[in-house]
């Protein structure tokens, strides 16, 4: 008879659990709950014999007894019901061994007999037993064993008890092959007779289980070793050598003497000439087939807790539940089962869920629990992913997130669910199937995946849900089931592409889909939109474009030079994509030398490995996430983005806004032309077009990985604004303050936000905006707006009187002088005379006339063949170029003039421009004023850059002129906002002027504005504005923003200002000439221009700076091989610049331009300030010197 044994058992309570895993808490990681596992290590004697009595190495996990609780609690989170330590010495040698279990308890779970280590003693044989997994046979295999003489009882009702039995019986191998269930397992036997000790580890068939071991050796003494085995790689960590880590594969045991050996090896697997079809009397039914799948899930069901199933709308989960119903209710329990799905609002996944369990009688038969989830919140759960998966396979971890999520809400109700895991393996359930051209490449593809389960979806499974102390059951990877399915004739498993597109037979999984049609015992049918739709992995089930903005926002954070160092730094499966690159950077701070543990997809991914070739996936996941959309998401038009996220969002048009994508009224479309993955952007009916060009911009913000306040600063502008592919918008910038460490000198040209505008702009987001809809986001944008005008004027000191527009920006700001002509003037032709042609923005000269000038319109969107606005039509002009070709700035006052008295001779009404500071802080000799207060003519001061005294600024409200100025130049808010500041006497006048109204159309300034950014004096103008229910959200955090940087420069006076300013560029100027590559063009008190010369050839083009300036924003050290120290050093410096300027025929220029935050720092540190710019100026250089090379490399 057996006995169990003692042997210094241990079994701590949970909180003692807990307090054990804080102990070994690491990288930041909280306390670890971890379930079902197993921790186990012996002294190894048999490849270093025992020399003397002293040969023990010095191994702490067998040496110090309080070491192997601390490695079993790690595992807390796959055992949270028990943990128990059993340690002794074994044979002729003493060897020392040790058992660490952690217990989920679904069999049995009140026996406190059925905890692990089992400690048994058959006769002269003691065995020491730690095991992982369900054994469904265990019944029938003790009475197996008892028919053949077995004298041994079961002392407990757990199932693993059996493996001792088996294992004592039979030996390791075939106790093995005996095993039906999922399993990992570890035994040390000792012939208590010959002393002799023997060690014997296995893993399941198909690897649901996983097992590692390593070795340790001694630095204390010579060739003593150990083995360590584990559930999981992070209770190895710091016990063995990294680099001896082996993954047990699936279907094989190991033992010292003989190592790894498969023991499972079904003709199906292993023999390429296996084709039972062939033979006519290998006849298998549909209807043995779909009894095998019955009886699969019937075994699954062993249980004494509450169990459910995960549903995930997919057609293989909707069979598992399919077949589960009629069991579930066979067994006398009247409680609705519970079913879990996990997905964003109306995605693939979550209405095909619901579809389901509508079909199985709904909620009097099935209690339904749903997880929502939003793209944001995923991003913050990958460090604890990665640690808890231990892979860096980046499918792997996409597909692991929403499991995380799916696992954490079941884990609340139940400790098992069913899932629907490997029919695609067996019946060729993957969309790339449609390449293959014949029936044997889909066996042999079928085998090669199936082999893989165990690294791929059965690891993910595995992990994730015992991460939340849950465990999982896979009814279709049972092996009888899979032996009968895979000697059908794999012509039945061949797929039709056309029945791909059009979800229809003949689609993948056609043979499966037919199997299971009809109804199930109950009468319940699966619906055909579900039974019949398209295969989606569950990272693109959940929400077609989540997996694209997770990808965008990783992608920001993964510089271009570590993915350049990639092959050196991890030259073992180099990552291939910065989000591969950004998952192995923090697998690596786990597991650093543990590499090799993870067996990846050859190629990247799945479809990479096949025999044919397929563009239905990428190493980004399927190509044409639209192949998955069926009848039961709702015919709308919001994407798949849209949330139930508590935290709310900000409302357009009346529309709330969740994570920035409204909930109702919207329709579906993407970004990217043709379906291919792209982030779903949302499309609206014509009367809503603002809210579109909201959902467009964020769309695309969303994609890089923005919040949702950063995603609505990019809204209410122009192409402009919106974020590129890139992660940044065209000026190579973020919605996001640079990095710590990254300098900022390109203030002339676009910000992104200092960290005192982000966070004044967030704050205002959050207090008073976010959550808002309808009236009262109206009410409350009216206050800001209203605010923010009071607190500009208050700024700039203006004259009483003086009002205020907020503008999108400088160049939507040229329209409304034209429309105060027209006001006045209603019976005059305007006309517009524009100084300064390359030195001011391009759209100014086009919006001066009446044109679009972008892509996109602030509250319209993209446009199409739009080219003049609304009600400016018969709008003309002149423009006066800055520059001679040969760059030598024109007398622009003398053309002026003469414009104006030829357009008062015509008859028509002049607009005269003038610019206080270009692009190069060029400045005409003179500012016009308004002729007799607006009478005859207007004067406009682009005074856009922002850089002017106080009294310049007043002397030209004195004379009248309109003024444009921005909050997005200088003052450093992120691109762009404007205003226009309207002097008191043409107030008084457009107050009394009748409103313009065939101006202010949704295709005229209606495009631009709303009722809100106006002031008091064009208060009837509002009426008009065919927008009404637009609101301008970006605006106002970019104004927010900006006024930050006004408001703490402005107690610093003007001469104060003016004299460091001169200080700062004459200093960065000696900079500029004591470069041999560098030479200064220009110089403004606050932008240093400055040409780079391309040796004996001159000096660079517009072209060719374009690349200086976007190379300035990136490491760029590790490309120059030949670079010198000091070189390198200022070529890995981030450090925005201007953007380049052409001025010449000859060269173009890039520029150096203080802002406020550097004008702030200057007058705080000015030694610190300039050191930045000095580094700035070295890259500069060096960029040039080694201009050829860069452009050689592709960068």
């Amino acid at each position: 008879m057996y006995r169990l044994a003692s042997l210094a058992a241990k079994r701590g309570t949970r909180s003692a659990a807990v307090a054990a895993a804080a102990g070994t808490s690491r990288q930041g990681l909280p306390p670890q709950r971890e379930m079902c596992g197993l921790v186990a290590a012996i002294d190894d004697i048999w490849t270093s014999k025992p020399r003397d009595a002293n040969w023990h190495g010095n191994f702490p996990i067998l040496a110090d007894s309080t070491v192997m609780p601390k490695a079993a609690n790690i595992l807390y989170h796959r055992g949270p019901d028990g943990m128990q330590v059993s340690s002794g010495a074994l044979g002729k040698y003493s060897q020392r061994w040790t058992m660490g279990h952690t217990r989920l308890a679904i069999v049995d779970p009140s026996n406190r007999m059925a905890d692990m280590p089992f400690n048994m003693k058959f006769g002269n044989k003691s065995i020491h037993l730690a095991a992982n997994g369900e054994i469904y046979n265990h019944k029938d295999l003790y009475g197996q064993i008892k028919a053949e003489g077995w004298q041994h009882e079961r002392f407990s009702g757990s199932d693993c008890e059996v493996i001792g039995h088996a294992y004592a019986k039979y030996g390791g191998p075939v106790a093995a092959s005996k095993l039906d269930g999922m399993f990992a397992f570890v035994i040390f036997e000792e012939d208590e007779v010959t002393g002799e000790v023997r060690a014997f580890a296995a893993r399941d068939p198909v690897g649901i289980k996983p097992l590692y071991f390593g070795r340790s050796t001694s630095a204390t003494t010579d060739d003593a070793s150990a083995y360590v085995f584990a559930s999981e790689l992070k209770s190895l960590v710091g016990h063995v050598d990294p680099s001896t880590i082996v993954n047990v594969p699936a279907g094989h045991y190991w033992t010292p003497e003989e190592g790894l050996v498969c023991y499972y090896n079904p003709d199906w697997l292993r023999k390429d000439d296996y084709a039972p079809w062939t033979d006519p009397a290998n006849d298998v039914t549909d209807d043995e087939i779909r009894e095998a799948f019955t009886k699969a899930v019937k075994k699954r069901m062993m249980a004494d807790v509450d169990y459910g199933f995960f549903l995930s709308g997919g057609v293989d989960s909707c069979i598992v539940s399919h077949d589960l119903l009629p069991l579930y209710r066979e067994e006398g329990d009247d409680r609705p089962i519970k079913t879990f799905t996990v997905g964003m609002e109306n995605s693939p996944d979550m209405m095909a869920a619901k579809g389901m369990v509508d079909a199985l009688g709904g909620e009097k038969y099935v209690d339904h629990r749903i997880r929502t989830f939003t793209p944001e919140e995923v991003f913050d759960l990958i460090p604890k992913i990665v640690y808890h998966m231990e892979t860096y396979e980046a499918e792997l971890i996409r597909s692991a997130i929403p499991n995380w999520l799916l696992a954490e809400r079941a884990a609340q109700d139940v400790k098992m669910v069913l899932t629907g895991e490997g029919a695609d393996e067996l019946f060729a359930g993957y969309l790339y199937f449609q390449d293959a051209e014949t029936p044997a490449q889909v066996q042999n593809e079928l085998r090669r995946i199936y082999g893989m389960l165990g690294n791929v979806n059965l690891h993910r499974t595995d992990r994730m849900t015992m991460a939340h102390g849950l465990e999982a059951r896979v009814p279709f990877l049972d092996t009888e089931f899979t032996k009968l399915v895979m000697s059908l004739d794999p012509a039945r498993k061949m797929v039709d592409p056309e029945a791909v597109k059009n979800n229809s037979r003949g689609r993948e999984k056609t043979l499966l889909r037919e199997l299971f049609e009809g109804p199930n015992a109950n009468g319940h049918s699966i619906p055909r939109p579900v039974l019949w739709r398209a295969k989606a992995m569950q990272c693109e089930g959940v929400g077609e474009d989540w997996v694209s903005i997770l990808q965008g926002k990783i992608a920001a954070l993964v510089s271009d030079a570590e993915m350049a160092e990639a092959a050196s730094t991890y030259p073992i499966n180099t990552p291939h994509t910065k989000e591969e690159l950004y998952y192995r950077k923090i697998y690596d701070e786990h597991y650093h030398g543990m590499e090799h543990a993870v067996n990846l997809w050859e190629g990247g991914g799945r479809a990479m490995g096949a025999e044919w070739k397929s563009d239905m996936y990428t190493r980004e996941g399927l190509a044409d996430v639209n192949l998955l959309s069926h009848a039961l998401q709702q015919k709308r038009a919001y994407s798949t983005t849209t949330t139930t996220n508590p935290a709310g969002g900000i409302i357009a048009n009346g529309s709330r806004l969740r994570s920035g994508v409204a909930t109702m009224g919207l329709g579906r479309s993407t970004i990217n032309s043709g379906g291919r993955r792209s982030f779903s952007t949302a499309t609206v009916a014509s009367d809503s077009a603002s809210l579109q060009a909201v959902l467009e911009a964020q769309a695309a913000a969303f994609k890089a990985g923005f919040d949702e306040f950063e995603s609505m600063m990019t809204t209410g502008g122009d192409d402009r604004t919106l974020i590129l592919d890139a992660g940044t918008n065209k000026y190579h910038i973020k919605p996001q303050p640079i990095a710590e460490g990254d300098i900022f000198r390109g203030s002339c040209t676009g910000n992104p936000p200092t960290r005192r505008g982000y966070d004044a702009a967030r704050s205002l987001y959050e207090s008073k905006l976010q959550n808002l809809e309808g009236a009262e986001l109206e009410a409350a944008l009216t206050e800001v707006f209203a605010d923010q005008r009071s607190r500009v004027a208050n700024v700039l000191q203006l004259p009483e009187g003086t009002e205020i527009i907020l503008v999108p920006s400088g160049s939507d700001a040229e329209y409304l002088p034209i429309a105060f002509a027209k006001a006045l003037h209603p019976d005059k032709q305007v006309t517009n005379g524009v100084t300064q042609l390359r030195e001011i923005g391009a759209g100014s000269a086009p919006a001066a006339v009446g044109k679009f000038f972008s892509t996109h319109a602030p509250l319209l969107g993209a446009l199409e063949n739009k080219e003049v606005l609304q009600g400016f039509e018969g709008t003309d002009g002149v423009t006066i170029d800055a520059r001679a070709r040969s760059g030598n700035a024109l007398d622009a006052v003398k053309e002026m003039n003469n414009f104006m008295d030829a357009a008062l001779a015509d008859g028509k009404f002049p607009i005269i421009h003038g610019v206080f500071g270009g692009k190069t802080g060029m400045r005409d000799a003179a500012m016009p004023g308004s002729l007799e207060s607006g009478d005859k003519s207007l004067g406009v001061v682009d005074a856009c850059q922002a850089r002017f005294q106080l009294e310049e600024l007043h002397g030209w409200l004195e004379q009248d002129s309109i003024v444009l100025y921005t909050g997005s130049k200088f003052y450093q808010a992120p691109p762009f906002c404007g205003a226009v500041l309207i002097p008191s006497k043409i107030a008084e006048k457009l107050r009394n002027a009748p409103a313009p109204t065939e101006m202010l159309g949704g295709q005229g300034l209606g495009a631009f504005f709303t009722d809100k950014e106006l002031p008091p004096c064009l208060e009837h103008w509002k009426g008009h504005l065919k927008n009404a229910d637009a609101n301008n959200v970006g605006l106002a955090l970019r104004w927010e923003a900006g006024l930050a940087g006004m408001e703490a420069l402005s107690p610093t006076p003007d001469a104060e200002r003016s004299s460091n300013m001169k200080e700062w560029s004459a200093a960065v100027s000696d900079m500029v000439n004591n470069e041999s590559e560098l030479e200064v063009f220009c110089l403004d008190s606050d932008i240093v221009s400055l040409r780079v010369s391309k040796g004996s050839d001159g000096w660079l083009n517009m072209s060719e700076l374009r690349d200086i300036y976007r190379w300035m924003s990136m490491d760029v050290s590790s490309v120059v091989a030949d670079a010198t120290a000091e070189e390198k050093l200022a070529m890995a410096q981030i450090a925005y610049t201007g953007q380049p300027v052409d001025v010449a025929d000859s060269h173009a220029i890039i520029r150096i331009a203080m802002g406020v935050d550097s004008m702030l720092s200057y007058l705080h540190d000015k030694e610190a300030t300039l050191a930045e710019d000095k580094l700035t100026v070295k890259k500069l250089a060096a960029l040039g010197k080694h201009f050829e090379t860069l452009k050689n490399s592709g960068l």
